[in-house]
């Protein structure tokens, strides 16, 4: 298959994702003889609604980002890149489900853990998409970096399914760090990068003279 024609098969269940989301945000229902402080009220009903319907467009728009980033590198596809990304499409589809229910429910553990659960295994699909282009086929050029921090990303998510036992809050600041982390400047990620080149020569170095004093 065309890799034309994933991109545009997945830009339109990723297009209908963010419909149904922005679709559960249901105006409430003013009674017949309504007050200023009842429109106020029900306003302040929609923000958690809003919050998590902003949290997870964001998801999904750096999810969008990202596949578009990848598949425009590769020069061409195959029937297992296929299903690798229908895997990450069909983990995408649940975004709506429990961002609905953490919107409805946000004090409760179990919105938290079931968020998570679904934003790991939309993590996990990508980082099994992201892996199989990289090195199992090699049809682009393997970023360390990249793959580090989808690991660690996905790491994350799994590890707000327990937390959200401890404190729902725990829960709340990876699921908000991991989009803030996404837009950190480039000039940040290139020190990181610059960092870990430094300590791989290093360690490099180290066991070339060590070899060396051996012979």
């Amino acid at each position: 298959m065309n890799k034309n024609r994933i991109e545009a098969f997945s830009d339109g269940v990723i297009a209908i994702i963010v419909t149904i989301m922005v679709l559960e945000l249901h105006i409430p229902e003013l009674k017949e003889n309504f007050t200023n402080q009842d429109v106020w009220n029900n306003l302040f009903q929609l923000i958690p609604k809003l919050l998590a319907y902003l949290l997870s467009f964001i998801v999904v728009a750096i999810f969008w980002v990202n596949h578009h980033s990848l598949f425009d590198k590769l020069p061409y596809s195959n029937s297992k890149l296929v299903w690798y990304n229908a895997f990450l499409l069909f983990a995408m589809s649940l975004i709506p489900l429990p961002t609905a229910f953490l919107a409805e429910h946000f004090h409760l553990y179990q919105a938290s853990m079931f968020y998570g659960f679904v934003m790991f295994l939309n993590a996990f699909a990508f980082l099994l998409l992201r892996r199989y282009v990289e090195v199992k086929v090699k049809l682009i050029t393997y970023n360390a970096l990249v793959h580090r921090s989808n690991l660690i990303s996905t790491s994350l998510y799994l590890l707000s399914i327990p937390l959200a036992l401890v404190s729902v809050y725990l829960s709340f600041i990876i699921f908000v760090g991991i989009p803030v982390w996404y837009f950190l400047p480039d000039k940040y990620n290139r020190k990181i990068e610059m960092y870990t080149n430094l300590n791989s020569n290093v360690h490099f170095l180290r066991t070339n003279i060590q070899k060396a004093l051996h012979l």
